[in-house]
This record gives structure tokens, C-alpha cells and sequence, in this order.
């Protein structure tokens, strides 16, 4: 395969991630727009109320520089991991999708649904240890979506 057709590949691999990231964006917002408020202030104590590419940001920079950022560096920070996290993602299955039969423009949002998932319930959870595991909250957090809609916390929540 030429060289030239590889780098297009990529570059519109991270056209569609940084697109996708878009969507995901506006859906989520849509979605916690028609939630409970009183499901949003419990998820929003369950997290301490910071965005998780904050928090996991905020853990790199404490492992690394020993000190605590500060929070503007902070926000500008963590929406660069969110967007990084999705036009990477995209520009690899760009780089993927030709070249791995099992891969192509279908399985896009396969890929994207799992990138989500594996993002959402298991690396974010898992880098940012101060975050509930999946387990801890049940479907009331994780998974949901305006299909399985949220009117009333978990028995137990906070």
C-alpha cells in the first residue's frame, strides 16, 4: 500500500475521531440534560465533583511533579486528554481499517461504541483511583442513556 494512501487513512481517522468526540460531547450533554437532578447530585458527589480527565490529569501531575496544577491549567488540560483520547483513537483505526480484515468502515462504530465502554468503564475508573469503579453505582451512572433513563437514585445513594 503507497505511503500517501496510509497517511490519508490516518488523517481521516482523526477527522472521524475528532467528529465523534463532537457527537459523544453533545449526545452526553442531551442525555444528563434529561436526568433527575437528584440522580445528576448524587453521580456529581459519587465523583467529587470534577470532571474525570481532571482528576486523572490532576493524579499525573501530582505523580510527576510532585505539586497539585492549578485549575485552569487543569480544565485546559483534561479537555485536551478528552479530545486526545478520541482523535487517537480515530487516527489508529484509520491507520487500521484497510489493513486488518477483520477491521473496516463498518466496524466503525463498533469501535467507537467499545472505545467508549473501555474508556468510560474501565480506564478512567482504573487511572483515577478516586473515581467509583463501575460496580460501585450500578446502571444508574454507567451505561445510561435516554433509553434507560434515570428518575431516582440507586436505594442506598447518597
Amino acid at each position: 500500500m503507497k505511503k500517501s494512501c496510509q497517511i490519508r487513512d490516518i488523517a481521516m481517522g482523526l477527522v472521524a475521531g475528532a467528529a465523534a468526540t463532537f457527537v459523544m460531547d453533545k449526545v452526553s450533554t442531551w442525555d444528563y440534560s434529561l436526568e433527575d437532578p437528584k440522580v445528576r447530585e448524587s453521580e456529581e458527589k459519587m465523583r467529587g465533583g470534577e470532571y474525570p480527565p481532571e482528576v486523572l490529569y490532576k493524579r499525573v501531575a501530582e505523580v510527576t511533579t510532585g505539586s497539585t496544577p492549578n485549575q485552569q491549567t487543569t480544565e485546559k488540560l483534561a479537555m485536551g486528554i478528552h479530545w486526545g483520547y478520541g482523535v487517537l483513537w480515530g487516527g489508529l483505526f484509520g491507520a487500521l481499517r484497510n489493513r486488518v480484515p477483520v477491521i473496516g468502515s463498518a466496524a466503525g462504530l463498533t469501535y467507537g461504541t467499545g472505545l467508549w465502554l473501555i474508556g468510560d468503564e474501565l480506564l478512567m475508573p482504573v487511572l483515577s483511583s478516586r473515581l467509583p469503579r463501575p460496580t460501585s453505582h450500578g446502571r444508574i451512572t454507567h451505561g445510561h442513556s435516554p433509553i434507560t433513563p434515570r428518575t431516582e437514585p440507586r436505594s442506598g445513594s447518597p
